[in-house]
């Protein structure tokens, strides 16, 4: 069964960059004059909980604006087949739409997030894993994706998706 997960590596490997060599990262003193700058970090005025239910909310609803809000940009899909950066609210729209229409096609009409697991936790940073339950129209479960994230906390309060991996992308079950 595809899901989110391959999609996403599908996704991925069609925008795969080009294999020319990386451009040398900067050198340390611009890391420690970065770092130096550092402010403290917003505290969130969500929990993760809370913000997993919204972003499934989206999901459910199909609210390809808020589910665009959600992420922080530039953000990551980081899967085994590479990292695809997401600079723009439009590539969310453009992979949510799409998605809208392969999941409504295999009839699930709900999401719903669980089993969620905090790996660490500091001020601005979340990182951690989820079950997402796919719910059909009377909301049953259909199937389930494994997935990890890490969320920001934006200097609004809000947590933002920062990197998403799908954990099931290359299961025998996936058909990839």
């Amino acid at each position: 069964m595809r899901t989110r997960c391959c999609q996403a590596a599908a996704t991925l490997e069609r925008a795969r960059p080009d294999p020319s060599p990386p451009t040398p990262a900067a050198g340390s003193a611009a890391l420690r004059r970065t770092v130096n700058r550092m402010e403290s970090a917003t505290t969130a005025t969500e929990s993760v909980e809370d913000f997993f239910a919204r972003y499934t909310g989206y999901l459910t609803a199909g609210d390809i604006e808020g589910l665009a809000a959600v992420y922080n940009y530039p953000s990551l899909a980081v899967t085994a087949m590479g990292c695809l950066a997401i600079t723009d609210p439009q590539q969310s729209r453009d992979f949510f739409t799409q998605g809208q229409d392969f999941y409504r096609g295999r009839g699930i009409q709900g999401v719903r997030a669980r089993d969620i697991v905090t790996d660490i936790e500091v001020p601005g940073i979340w990182v951690g894993r989820l079950v997402l339950e796919n719910l059909d129209g009377s909301g049953a479960p259909v199937d389930l994706e494994r997935n990890a994230y890490q969320l920001i906390t934006a200097a609004d309060g809000q947590r933002r998706i920062a990197v998403s991996t799908p954990l099931d992308a290359y299961t025998p079950e996936s058909g990839d």
